[in-house]
């Protein structure tokens, strides 16, 4: 037998996908707008999705078996819609209408939590969640792997697998924390967190280049903000806001992050 393999699902991602695929929405005239969905066909659509991934591993690795756990970002029920980043930059995802969000989203992620084993923790994303379980030394023993379409995930050390691209690939600690930094400095206009002004891939990877940990990254973060007209307490922000989560920024008896401290 070998080693059990633990799928570890980003669900945030896939409940988007079949909730959008199953709404359509209508123009009335005169500023009048409905949609029409189909909550059903969604539902199937996720599962779908899901088995099929969990399918395509568990093929890759004959003999082993397998767990399936999905991770989800609140409100959801008794989970808040609280988000920790918010509350250091009040600007993160201030971009996003809430208008615009799936209307069967919340029905699409509730059927995922009585279809599956789903992982959610109040405050933080469903990324985090992955990042905090992909890392821990004991909470899943196996062979995990991470699977997500989100790039913000390549900061977390493991195994890991994009559906839409079928790409399977090792991040080591190095290339996570690598890219950790990297997110600090250029942002995301997604999570809409600007990182460091006037800084874009180019010169994010001229600044990090040759430098192989964050002891000896970080200060040249902090210098580019500091020429570019900021403080060292803005790289701390952008930085807190870019860091995707791992076991030891996560305080399990709280059920509160720990925020991100520099190297000394």
């Amino acid at each position: 037998m070998r080693e059990k393999l633990v799928i570890l699902l980003d669900g945030d991602i896939f409940a988007y996908k079949a909730a959008c695929v199953n709404q359509e929405d209508i123009d009335l005239g005169d500023g009048i707008k409905n949609s029409k969905t189909d909550a059903r066909q969604a539902e199937r659509d996720v599962e779908s999705l899901i088995d099929g991934i969990m399918i395509t591993l568990a093929d890759a690795s004959p003999k082993a078996a397998v767990d399936l756990h999905v991770c989800l970002t609140g409100p959801l029920q008794e989970i808040s819609g609280r988000n920790f980043r918010k509350e250091l930059y009040a600007d993160y995802k201030g971009n996003r209408d809430p208008d615009r969000k799936p209307i069967l989203l919340p029905r699409v992620k509730e059927h995922i939590r009585e279809m599956y084993s789903t992982k959610i923790k109040d405050g933080i994303e469903a990324d985090d969640v992955l990042g905090i379980l992909m890392t821990h030394p004991t909470l899943m023993p196996g062979k995990k792997v991470c699977v997500s379409t989100d790039k913000d995930l390549l900061q977390i050390p493991g195994r890991h697998f994009n559906p839409d691209k079928d790409v399977k690939r090792m991040v080591s600690e190095a290339q996570g924390d690598y890219w950790f930094m990297y997110q600090t400095l250029v942002g995301d206009q997604v999570d809409n967190y600007p990182g460091c002004r006037g800084i874009g891939p180019v010169k994010a990877e001229k600044i990090l280049n040759g430098k192989p940990t964050v002891a000896l990254m970080w200060p040249e973060v902090v210098d580019a903000f500091v020429k570019k007209g900021g403080t060292p307490n803005d790289a701390l922000v952008q930085a807190r806001c870019a860091r995707m989560l791992r076991h030891t920024d996560y305080n399990f008896k709280t059920k509160e992050p720990i925020l991100w401290t520099p190297p000394h």
